[in-house]
């Protein structure tokens, strides 16, 4: 669990690295300070190691009360501790298998318990104890098969260094068991915090005070009388008061002090022949010091747990006694002790600071018109013992009258004779203020039902359907009053006869349908002909609920009859203009869709015509599995579409009109203009929804683009014209952004000359072909146009300079000096470029009429040449214009 915190919300990523690497340190040091320690002070001259590991449960612990994250530095520091404490004292294959294996138990023992005790709630569990010993003996075991596989591999002594590594490491584990307990009783941060107690560690400083002296009497003395157990002692006083991780700390200071005695031969077991005698018969010393205070710690943990579970029950039955405004209290007849539970107290509005329980302090607050009355009962059930239940009021000590309902009751002993009275109270106040409100609600919902002149509301006995309430709107729908029916009609005297007739046919009547449906259902509800006192018949909806006693026994049944005269013929008036509706929408010339708003799938279409299918070329079944907007919305139009949407739901507007592209399966594409309003039906359940009219405007969309393209476009050439040239120019000027724009003027030398040999046909053909080798000279985003007669000009955006301009020039002139083939004859003809950058004209008529000037320079030097415009040189006539005329 205590990983599982920290996983959840861990520290930030640098303050996490800055932990890992103080884990690592500190655990290298503790490593390094314990194995010298062991080396110095816990190894007897007959072993190869000490008489017990200490790091073995001290690193146990340190992981299980560490975050889960921090393991992995805690361990690898561990490991690099135990290596620098090998180096210290001499590498030794010895040294080496023991930093391995007890690397290994010291993490494979906290994994275990981790995995196999991780809920709090089984603390002091009696198979606790057994769980962590097992856990220690699965470590150990793991790490002495480490151990001894390196020992072998370097060819030592197996058996006999493996045997003392695993009494001496599980000893260690031993020694701090207790604290490896800890963790399963409260987070890691919460038993931290519980070790700054400052009381607690004033008496822990006392108990390790004399568990020391203590130890020190038998351990550090060469007296040979007091046993070892006795050490048991203070020991048990830390279980029992002090808490596990204390206990440990405990623990392993009476360890050290009876390895460091012993070795230094004080004792009784010092006085033992043998050294390996001496061994063995300490570690089991210590071993059956560290299970007896293990299971006094189990026990221990157990008793708190208990302790606990008591003050969270009591806890919890005060707060359920306030919440419920309830209090008790139990006395012995004839004896003073009386006991009032917290929830009295709260009750009579004091405090067991104020007020001390007893039968004169709760006469005392009853109130005085009450007082005698109560003082007879609790005399009486105490001589008597039988139940009783008595309603009485207290007065608080703020002046607050409150209304108490007591339940008192008496408990015999094994004699018969009366033990103790219990007794409850209960504020019911607010119950009585309610139960008179209800009282009033029933006499003002009568006078409600009586004022309700729209619906006919009946109240019938269930045993003999005679009418017992006839209010107003029954007297209005049927024509008898009150008087009249009440208590001489039955429910079915209201009826049609020639109905009840037919239900008598059919092997039922009447209550057997009314009865069936209240008994299955809770309520009849169906819809009846009524008969009128006049004799006319009308359509009703009868709804029939019983009302039920306290003890679920029917006591009335209500009857609600609604005239449905009216709402039977908006019904038929209804189903006839939709009727209409549907004919119309079927049968329109144009394409109609009715497309679904709601919020399961909005754009939904769910009803079509034909025309619409027509329009789209797919079948119904194909469009009501698509959307509308996957047929009538193009990219850039989904935001204006939603909201204009948007608008037509909150009424904004009434109608969207539109003109949207229709791609049809076989890619064909229509063009239709889309008439859309919103339907939104009152609260009827019906979402909203919209109406689409799409009308077929493929055929007027075609000519108007035709039109728009011949009015900017050359009809011999099919270039951009001058009006189209002009636009472009004047956009390209206002949009470039740091690159420049460079405008080409090209007028062909030789024309004329074809023109008037060749016919003007072949002229034509000339000028076709010129216009073709001009738009594969320049680049994609460069515009071609011709300007009138053997003029062209090209617009060339995004110029890195005027180089790049001139070279296209240059491209374009090398192309058209090339051979024509006319058919009947080839001819040559050449070009004059005059170029123009963006600096020469502020406006794209002044930056045409620049590169004009600049392409008659080139014809006055010997034509065939492109030429940029130089400010101050004159030019000869052109088409383009001078600067500023369009």
């Amino acid at each position: 669990m205590a990983d599982q915190v920290g996983e959840v919300r861990g520290p930030p990523l640098p303050s996490r690295r800055t932990s890992q690497v103080v884990a690592v340190l500190v655990a290298a040091g503790l490593a390094v300070l314990l194995r010298l320690a062991g080396v110095e002070f816990l190894m007897h001259s007959s072993e190869e190691g000490p008489v017990w590991w200490p790091l073995a449960g001290v690193g146990a612990v340190a992981l299980l009360l560490s975050r889960r994250w921090l393991w992995g530095p805690i361990v690898a520091g561990l490991a690099i501790g135990l290596t620098v404490a090998a180096a210290m004292t001499g590498f030794s294959l010895n040294a080496v298998a023991g930093a391995v294996g007890g690397v290994c138990e010291t993490g494979l023992t906290a994994a275990f318990i981790g995995r196999f005790l991780p809920e709090r709630r089984t603390a002091g569990h009696r198979g606790q104890m057994m769980l962590v010993v097992l856990c220690a003996l699965a470590g150990t075991t793991v790490a002495s098969v480490a151990f001894a596989a390196v020992i072998g591999v370097g060819g030592g002594e197996v058996d006999r260094l493996w045997w003392q590594f695993a009494r001496s490491h599980l000893l260690g584990l031993c020694v701090t068991a207790s604290a490896l307990l800890a963790q399963q009783v409260r987070h890691p941060a919460q038993i931290l915090a519980g070790l700054r107690d400052h009381r607690t560690n004033l008496e822990w400083a006392l108990q390790l005070l004399v568990l020391g002296a203590v130890c020190g009497a038998v351990f550090l003395t060469h007296q040979r009388v007091i046993s070892s157990s006795i050490i048991a002692l203070p020991l048990i006083w830390s279980c029992l008061r002090l808490g596990p991780l204390r206990t440990a700390v405990g623990q392993a200071l009476a360890a050290v002090i009876m390895t460091v005695g012993t070795l230094h031969g004080f004792g009784r077991v010092a006085a033992l022949d043998r050294s390996g005698e001496i061994v063995i018969a300490l570690q089991d010393s210590i071993l059956n010091l560290t299970l007896i205070t293990l299971v006094v710690a189990v026990v221990a943990q157990a008793r708190d747990r208990a302790f606990a579970v008591i003050h969270d029950r009591t806890r919890d039955l005060n707060s359920a006694e306030r919440m419920a405004r309830l209090g008790s209290t139990r006395w012995e007849p004839g004896a003073r002790e009386v006991v009032w539970s917290d929830g009295l107290f709260a009750l009579l509005g004091t405090s067991p600071a104020d007020t001390t329980p007893g039968l004169p302090a709760m006469l005392a607050a009853v109130h005085p018109q009450d007082r005698g009355r109560l003082q007879q009962e609790m005399v009486t059930i105490s001589q008597d013992g039988r139940r009783r239940t008595t309603e009485y009021r207290i007065v608080r000590p703020d002046g607050e009258v409150r209304d108490v309902l007591s339940y008192a009751a008496a408990e015999r002993g094994a004699n018969g004779r009366i033990r103790q009275v219990f007794a409850t109270l209960q504020d019911i106040t607010e119950a009585k203020a309610a139960a008179a409100e209800v009282a009033r609600a029933h006499d003002e919902l009568a006078a409600v039902l009586d004022a309700v002149t729209g619906v006919a509301i009946i109240g019938a006995d269930p045993a003999t359907n005679v009418i017992q309430f006839f209010n107003r709107g029954a007297e209005n729908l049927f024509g008898y009053t009150a008087q009249e029916v009440v208590g001489r009609f039955r429910v079915h005297d209201l009826h049609d006869p020639d109905e009840l007739a037919d239900l008598t046919a059919d092997g039922t009547s009447l209550g057997q349908e009314v009865d069936k449906s209240v008994a299955s259902r809770g309520l009849h509800g169906r819809q009846w002909t009524f008969i009128r006192q006049d004799g006319t018949r009308f359509p009703g909806q009868l709804t029939v609920s019983a009302q039920e006693a306290p003890d679920g026994a029917q006591q009335a049944r209500i009857g609600v009859v609604t005239d449905l005269s009216r709402v039977l013929q908006v019904q038929e008036e209804l189903s006839e203009s939709q009727d209409r509706f549907r004919l119309a929408f079927d049968g329109a010339p144009v394409g109609m869709a009715m497309v679904a708003l709601d919020s399961d799938d909005p754009g939904a279409i769910f009803h079509v015509n034909s025309a619409f299918c027509e329009l789209t070329g797919r079948t119904e079944d194909e469009l009501l599995a698509l959307r509308i907007d996957a047929l009538l919305m193009d990219d850039g139009e989904a935001e204006d579409s939603r909201r204009n949407v948007a608008e037509l739901l909150h009424g904004v507007i009434e109608t969207i009109t539109t003109e949207r592209r229709i791609v049809r399966p076989d890619g064909q594409e229509q063009w239709g203009r889309v008439s859309t309003s919103a339907v939104r039906p009152p609260g009827d359940g019906r979402g909203p929804y919209l109406i689409c009219l799409v009308e077929d405007i493929t055929a007027r969309k075609e000519l108007t683009e035709r039109l728009h393209h011949d009015a900017t476009h050359d009809p011999l050439t099919g270039l951009p014209n001058r009006l189209h040239l002009h636009r472009q120019l004047e956009q390209t000027l206002a949009d470039r952004r740091k690159s420049a724009v460079a405008v080409l003027y090209l007028d062909l030398d030789g024309f004329k000359a074809v023109n008037d040999t060749q016919g003007h046909g072949a002229g034509d053909d000339l000028l076709i072909q010129v216009a073709d080798r001009i738009a594969a000279s320049v680049r994609s985003t460069d515009v071609v146009a011709r300007l009138g007669g053997d003029e062209f000009a090209v617009l060339c955006p995004g110029l890195g300079d005027e180089e790049i301009a001139l070279q296209i020039g240059h491209a374009i002139l090398a192309e058209l000096t090339r051979e024509f083939d006319l058919g009947s004859c080839t001819v040559r003809v050449g070009a004059s470029i005059g170029v123009a950058m963006e600096g020469d004209g502020d406006t794209g008529p002044a930056l045409l009429h620049a590169a004009d000037v600049a392409m008659y320079t080139a014809k006055r030097e010997g034509k065939g040449r492109v030429r940029r415009y130089m400010p101050g040189v004159g030019a000869g006539p052109s088409s383009a214009g001078p600067p500023g005329t369009p």
